[in-house]
């Protein structure tokens, strides 16, 4: 090789290593909270009428927040009526956005567990809220839409719960809309309210697109106490026009401060065309008596801010409700605006969210001019001063970070930090707040590689960011159309990691995954059918309540128990059981044992997989199902099968022992969830004896491997 040649590769080659070098030395060097101050420099929130020296206006603000404060929901309605006169706000009935019953209430199937949700295919977008006053506190929701891109099958929205010392998620309900109507992917949000009276809503927000290319926000409302009853609707802002894009719909509540009388507030990104592009704001709309399927709602006749030109669907906007010095306010923030580095944040009264005023601008905050800022989404803790913003910052083309603002007094002033600085392809976060809990926070998102996908969570104890939680998913999730959600998990004691995500490939099923430290454990399911012979009711057709425990056991000498679950079986016999110890491709015996009936084997084993990490099985529907033949038949019309009841000594053999405690039992008639009820009605009596002594005559006992 010519050496001057050789010299010249050679220096290039080395120029270019040195700042690659250098890259990443600089980008190892994780950037410490530091103050972001508020910059006003940009043209943001020209008013449009100073309502805030009217006043008139003042003094009917006071009014209607003094019925607020009192619950008094008719002065509130009074009172609006007044507003709208004064703004011109307009209060309507939405239009109806078609939904149909598809099903309803029906069971589906420290270290990180991940349990399933529900199964579904192609799901576009994932919302997650947790219960947090009366009987039921700790219970988490998650809503989401799933459906095809196109074709005659219509999205579905469907929500799940799981209480919090369960793993098992079950289903509430699922909602069918409209064929024409697709939800945009990733585009859903949710809102609980409750009252200390037991009335709870939950309220989900969505942006979809009609079937003439219409983009509008949908919004569908389910009670989820007493009898279900739900509704759907379609969001119409004054002047909406076919030609305007509304998206990105975010929605709140003041809940936390006001449980009796909370108002729901929505924003929503909208795009109007103009020539060469669109002009780029936010909507707002609020829910003045949200405790019902069928409100009015209020629609606030004039973006936040004004409008700024730019390009289509990709404007951000996102609200928080908080309080400070006693002042109830909402937050709003602005991303992907004309100087992409920058974050707009803007306030407002509760009283004039809906006004004919533009918002308060208060400024921007940004601590590096020349990269980008991107999908800013804001979360407080209920009725207190703090907030946190969380957004996507670019460091280069393929690496995105995580950032934070924080602010503890009331958005008075603002710290900037990092809680994601690693050389990865960060992807949207959202951001949850912990009502009653200030500075608590959590935050969730996932990196776009090109091998494992992971879900990637964080904690905000007291305004301080912890570490990542990476990966707390067992198989890849999706980086694009339904990012996963931080979740709130009320503990005993204190509150946990809680995420939810989907799988990757074709966007399919739902997760969840608990913990805060450790490997993933994935918890794998059973969902069995068994009926003890003694607490069957054959003329009700009915299963007398009572719990079970399953094991699973290896299918070789000594078939040593892997994991064991306990259960409530409904009153037809099903239960959920959950395992974190069992493996896929592992051949299991599964055991069921009620407490005073005989073990039973299934007949075959059976095997996890990976696509799957729930199985079914039911004892019910022949003696075949049963190690051995080993079951009793207990029903006909249809045929019903069940394990054998009268062991009451623990032996797993029915003989005269345990005939002598039932009827010592008897003869003394004990009463009580005893162990010698073995029918369940909670009595020992001659019922009961008959059972144990006809199944001892039989010699009835364990039959095992």
């Amino acid at each position: 090789m010519n050496t001057k040649l050789f010299r010249f590769i050679f220096c290039v080659t080395f120029l270019l290593l040195a700042n690659i070098t250098s890259f990443s030395q600089d980008k190892k060097i994780h950037p410490s909270e530091k103050p972001a101050p508020v910059q006003n420099d940009m043209s943001r929130g020209a008013v449009s009428e100073n309502l805030a020296q009217d006043k008139e206006f003042a003094e009917l603000e006071k009014k209607l927040l003094l019925a607020k404060n009192t619950g008094n929901i008719n002065a509130v309605k009074d009172l609006q009526n007044e507003l709208e006169q004064k703004t011109g706000a307009a209060t309507v009935h939405p239009e109806s956005f078609p939904l149909t019953l598809v099903s309803d209430r029906q069971s589906e199937a420290d270290n990180i567990n991940a349990s399933f949700v529900s199964a579904a295919t192609g799901v576009k977008g994932i919302a997650t809220c947790t219960e947090q006053i009366t009987s039921s506190a700790g219970r988490m929701w998650t809503a989401f839409v799933y459906g095809p891109l196109s074709g005659a099958n219509p999205d579905n929205l469907r929500l799940c719960y799981r209480d919090f010392a369960g793993n098992s998620w079950n289903h509430y309900v699922t909602l069918g809309f409209s064929p024409g109507n697709r939800m945009n992917q990733d585009q859903i949000d949710i809102e609980l309210i409750e009252d200390n009276t037991g009335d709870k809503y939950i309220y989900v927000a969505f942006g979809y697109i009609t079937s003439s290319n219409q983009w509008r926000i949908g919004l569908t409302i389910v009670k989820i106490t007493g009898g279900l009853n739900f509704a759907g609707y379609t969001l119409s802002w004054p002047g909406t026009n076919n030609s305007t894009l509304y998206h990105k719909p975010r929605i709140v509540s003041d809940n936390e401060a006001y449980h009796p009388n909370p108002w729901i507030y929505i924003t929503a990104c909208e795009d109007s065309a103009v020539a060469g592009g669109y002009y780029a704001g936010e909507k707002a709309a609020i829910v003045f008596s949200p405790y019902t399927v069928s409100p009015t709602i209020t629609y606030k006749p004039q973006p936040m801010l004004g409008f700024l030109f730019r390009y289509p669907s990709d404007f951000y906007c996102d609200l928080a409700y908080y309080r400070n010095g006693g002042l109830d306010s909402i937050m709003i923030v602005e991303s992907s605006l004309e100087d992409s580095s920058k974050i707009i944040i803007a306030k407002t009264s509760i009283s004039s969210f809906v006004s004919s005023s533009f918002a308060q601008y208060v400024g921007n905050i940004s601590t590096i001019n020349n990269r980008r800022s991107y999908q800013a989404y804001i979360a407080s803790a209920g009725g207190y001063n703090k907030l946190m913003i969380v957004n996507l910052r670019k460091y280069n083309n393929t690496d995105w970070d995580i950032e934070y603002y924080s602010s503890t007094n009331g958005s008075a002033g603002w710290s900037n930090g990092y809680i994601d600085y690693r050389s990865n392809y960060s992807t949207r976060a959202d951001i949850a707040g912990f009502r009653s809990a200030p500075g608590f926070y959590a935050t969730a998102y996932s990196e776009n590689t090109n091998t494992f996908v992971p879900v990637v969570y964080s904690f905000c104890n007291n305004n301080i960011w912890g570490p990542l939680v990476t990966p707390t998913n067992h198989i890849n999730t999706n980086p694009f159309t339904a990012q996963p959600r931080p979740g709130v998990k009320y503990g005993i004691t204190e509150e946990s990691c809680f995420t939810l995500w989907t799988e990757y490939s074709g966007s399919t099923n739902v997760w969840n995954s608990v913990g805060c430290s450790g490997s993933v454990s994935v918890m794998r399911n059973i969902f069995l059918r068994g009926v003890p012979q003694g607490m069957w009711d054959a003329p009700a057709d009915t299963l007398r309540n009572d719990t079970m425990r399953l094991y699973i056991r290896n299918d070789f000498s000594p078939y040593s128990i892997v994991d064991s679950s306990k259960t409530w079986l409904d009153n037809d016999g099903y239960g959920n059981f959950w395992f974190t110890n069992g493996q896929n491709f592992v051949n299991y015996y599964i055991v069921a044992k009620h407490r005073n009936s005989i073990r039973t084997w299934s007949a075959t084993t059976f095997q996890f997989n990976s696509n799957s990490t729930s199985y079914s099985y039911d004892f019910t529907t022949s003696p075949l199902q049963a190690y051995g033949v080993n079951m009793i038949q207990v029903d006909v019309v249809p045929d019903l099968y069940a394990f054998y009841s009268g062991e009451v000594s623990g032996d797993e053999i029915v003989d005269v022992t345990d005939v002598v405690d039932i009827f010592n039992d008897a003869n003394n008639f004990a009463s009580g969830y005893i162990i010698t009820d073995v029918n369940g009605d909670q009595f020992t009596d001659v019922d009961d004896l008959l059972i144990a002594y006809n199944n001892s005559n039989n010699f009835v006992s364990e039959i095992r491997p």
